[in-house]
């Protein structure tokens, strides 16, 4: 098989290999207002190092290559949260916060 046409049918597979070698751009800690066990049922098996702090609270590390992925993932749990690093991810949340309580009608920012 000509080479142009192998590096064409596993090109994709090829730029994954790189990219997943890459190291995130953000690393992530939080604290989560829920018990471990909870938390991992909902985040699945792609949720970084979740470690017990007491029956009802965990701390999440995880990594990200924005801060979009993080933001959606620790809204989704139902819980509240307290994020430690980094300070971007922190500064986005209150971002979003602001414009979501405009958009249902609240006054933030106003």
């Amino acid at each position: 098989m000509p080479a142009a046409k192998l590096f064409t049918r596993n090109a994709a597979a090829y730029v994954a290999r790189k990219l997943s070698g890459l190291p995130p751009s953000y690393r992530a800690v939080a604290t989560l207002y829920a018990p471990v066990e909870e938390v991992a049922r909902r985040l699945g098996r792609a949720a970084g190092q979740l470690e017990p702090i007491d029956e009802r609270s965990c701390r999440l590390h995880s990594r990200a290559d924005s801060l979009e992925w993080p933001t959606l993932r620790l809204a989704a749990l139902g819980c509240e949260f307290e994020v430690h690093e980094p300070p971007q991810l922190a500064e986005y949340l209150g971002a979003l916060g602001t414009r979501l309580t405009r958009a249902a009608g609240g006054t933030a920012g106003s």
